[in-house]
């Protein structure tokens, strides 16, 4: 019974503080929108829209580009979600991981027959809600691809396109925290303190990257600037904003296939993560190929059914982690794929746009060392000393990969000059 009572207490507990966190968080990009995220790249696309309705002969295929990047982000969260629904849906009608973990202990709380279909059902309809908002994410971006084309319509203003974009966004941003709460969810299979503890760290991690510490104020410009302003509209080749301008248009065509580039490496990860997620329930569920190997004595160490089931959910949480991040990396990409494109902007700064892809670049590499962290864990299927090994040979070739040997100073390189 005391078990039992902590899924009632701590699950309700957990779910309020994500509900919480995630309501203060609209309201705050409601009110006070220049001290989020959300609510900075919302002002910035409006004057994304603007900057490429003026000019479509030169800027149409820009931003068809740039909101087909984002349709690519969305396809894949809701190819992705149905994908694990139909794990979810596969773990539930076989069970097998599931059924051996509950039964050896491992899930500290109500172990239940019923409550597991509840926890199913609830990841299953964390991932269904994520699959809705992407479609609707869909719906606005590809609509907005045909509007941002048409050229001086007595039907159709830069607001109207806007809002389409935004509305785009806003149902990938809500997708987006729809596969955050099926975190917690999925970690309530193994009991509700690790689903308690996910909703605290998921909190904490999300406000570091739902709020910007950078807000910026902008004050009154005099005669010079507004004459500076004037001549860079007029005469843009004459001024050095002007000339820099234009480069950055030929730069900025060459970082969008660049960051296209990262989108679909990112994309490649996160597909493939999930793929392989399904992949290890089918052997969890079935299980046949491993069955003969452990029985064959191939396996150096524990193989009982318990061990395996810890073998093969640290694997699956493993490639779900790279989902995680791999989607983060999307995200960011995403983002700044429009941010780029953004010309002068009270709200926005090239450092802005800095983070915002160095951020796709973090968790691109976190993602990609989840992968890493999944050799090993596969190993451990055949026994911890190929697992040891392969974390020592991991550990010998990573630090090659990510040390770098020839940096050398500036001012060194100088002084070995004067010193020939």
């Amino acid at each position: 019974m005391k078990k039992q009572i902590l899924d009632i207490v701590l699950v309700p507990m957990g779910i309020s503080v994500m509900v919480a966190y995630n309501i203060w968080l609209f309201h705050r990009v409601a009110k006070y929108p220049k001290k989020t995220v959300m609510g900075i790249n919302a002002l910035n696309r409006q004057i994304w829209v603007r900057a490429m309705m003026q000019n479509m002969s030169k800027n149409g295929i820009l931003a068809v580009q740039t909101l087909r990047n984002n349709i690519m982000a969305s396809t894949l969260l809701a190819t992705m979600a149905i994908m694990l629904s139909s794990l979810i849906a596969v773990l539930m009608t076989g069970g097998g991981g599931m059924s051996t973990v509950r039964r050896h202990g491992l899930v500290y709380g109500d172990t239940s027959d019923l409550l597991f279909a509840i926890k199913s059902f609830s990841i299953l309809l964390c991932f269904l809600v994520a699959f809705l908002f992407n479609v609707q994410s869909i719906r606005f971006y590809s609509h907005a691809s045909m509007l941002i084309n048409v050229e001086r319509s007595p039907h159709l203003s830069a607001d109207y396109v806007w809002s389409a974009v935004n509305r785009a966004s806003l149902f990938w941003s809500l997708g987006l925290r729809a596969f955050y709460f099926s975190f917690p969810m999925f970690l309530w299979m193994f009991g509700p303190i690790p689903m308690f503890v996910c909703c605290l760290v998921l909190v904490v991690l999300l406000y570091f990257l739902d709020v910007s510490f950078d807000e910026r104020e902008i004050g009154d410009e005099d005669s010079y600037h507004i004459w500076l302003l004037y001549r860079i509209g007029k005469h843009p080749m004459k001024t050095v904003i002007g000339i820099n301008a234009v480069n950055r248009q030929i730069w900025v065509r060459t970082m969008m296939q660049t960051l296209r580039n990262n989108i679909m490496a990112s994309t490649l990860l996160a597909s493939t993560a999930i793929m392989l997620s399904s992949l290890i329930a089918v052997l969890m569920t079935g299980g046949g190929g491993m069955s003969a190997v452990r029985r064959h004595g191939l396996v150096y160490g524990d193989t009982s059914d318990l061990g395996f089931a810890i073998k093969s959910f640290s694997i699956l949480i493993c490639f779900l982690v790279a989902f995680l991040f791999n989607v983060q990396s999307i995200r960011y990409y995403s983002h700044a794929s429009i941010l780029i494109n953004v010309g002068r902007s009270p709200h926005l700064s090239a450092d802005y746009v800095g983070r915002a892809v160095n951020r796709g670049s973090y968790f691109w590499s976190l993602g990609l060392r989840a992968f890493y962290f999944s050799f090993p864990m596969f190993l451990w299927v055949f026994g911890p000393i190929p697992m040891f090994v392969c974390c020592l040979v991991l550990v010998f070739l990573l630090y090659f990969l990510d040390v770098s040997f020839d940096w050398r100073v500036i001012g060194d390189e100088k002084h070995e000059e004067e010193e020939c």
